[in-house]
């Protein structure tokens, strides 16, 4: 029987001046956030999950990466809000392997890389998964060292080039980025993939590669690279290549990162990414889902003043991420 998810308030979403979607986009999770908002809705059910309910199995990433560091906040703030533990992350490698794990039901619900989520989804309900939550945008830049002398993403070609984990979300986004400019990175790039993400950014800064690839706030890698003694210069593609990008892929958005995301963005760096997503199996009970929503919702204040890229994770941005309702958990459904 289909939980009732009316206790489940969709406060509106209340994007924080460093917003990386681009406008139109922007105006969408509004809109969305307006009509949540005005949904009526009974009394908050309370944070704790029920004793018998298992902890949710949450794939994540390698160590080091930005996956990995929002599934281990969920994780041990949600279980200490909760008096138990309500979620368990696991270190994988990254978003293809976490939708292998998905579909052969050894993880309840994954973090995954935005077109790639996109592309599963696009399989309707039959594909097997479904949209939990939203995570945070993910727009993808290259940073180089400051010193460098490139200025734009063709310059590094025939270069060592630090693109991540290879079954990571990142290099999806890569591969699609630097296609859609027409070049490939591992026969127009020295192409460097690394076992675990955290050994991304010292190869940069050993000089042993000429850039990091990577998305996002907050990123690991790049904090790292950007707050070395060189500093960092980022670059993503220019004005006239992201037509072109989201020509060919269209799930692929037209992002903003704001100034002074890192140290050495001076101004507004346009770009392109995507919206990355929690999925899980439809067939996770509604009783363990709708504890995880009810306990990101209450969650979303401590979250967000501990990683500040999670004041996207709302339930009016994970209604605005779904392409059409029958995408969403049932518990989401009104």
């Amino acid at each position: 029987m289909p939980c009732d998810c009316s206790s489940l308030d969709p406060a509106p979403v209340g994007l924080r001046r460093r917003c990386l979607l681009a406008a139109p986009l922007c105006a969408g999770l509004l809109a969305v956030s307006r009509k949540a908002a005005a949904t009526p809705s009974a009394g908050a059910a309370p944070a704790s999950a029920p004793a018998a309910l298992r902890p949710l199995r949450l794939g994540t990433s390698t160590p080091g990466g930005g996956f990995s560091q929002y599934g281990e906040l969920l994780q041990t703030v949600l279980n200490r809000r909760n008096g138990q533990a309500l979620l368990q992350a696991r270190s994988t490698r990254g978003t293809v392997e976490n939708l292998d794990l998905l579909q052969r039901g050894e993880l309840d619900m994954a973090l995954i890389q935005g077109t790639a989520a996109d592309e599963v989804l696009q399989k309707g309900p039959a594909g097997g998964l479904c949209i939990l939550y939203a995570m945070y945008p993910s727009p993808g830049m290259l940073a180089v060292p400051r010193a460098s002398a490139a200025r734009r993403l063709e310059d590094l070609t025939g270069q060592p080039v630090v693109f991540g984990v290879r079954t990571s979300g990142l290099v999806t986004l890569a591969r699609q980025v630097f296609a859609g400019i027409a070049l490939d990175i591992d026969r127009d790039f020295k192409a460097i993939y690394v076992e675990r993400a955290a050994d991304s950014p010292r190869i940069v800064l050993a000089g042993e590669a000429g850039g990091l690839w990577g998305a996002g706030e907050g990123w690991p890698g790049f904090v790292q690279v950007a707050q070395s003694p060189g500093g960092a210069r980022f670059i993503g593609p220019s004005p006239e290549q992201i037509p072109r990008i989201i020509a060919r892929y269209p799930l692929l958005k037209g992002m903003e990162v704001p100034a002074q995301s890192y140290p050495g963005i001076e101004s507004p760096l346009p770009t392109v990414g995507s919206v990355n997503l929690i999925l899980a199996r439809t067939d996770l009970d509604d009783a363990r889902a709708k504890a995880f929503v009810t306990a990101m919702q209450q969650a979303g204040p401590e979250l967000t003043a501990a990683l500040p890229q999670a004041q996207f994770s709302t339930l009016a941005n994970t209604l605005a991420s779904a392409p059409s309702p029958e995408l969403l958990h049932r518990v989401l459904r009104g």
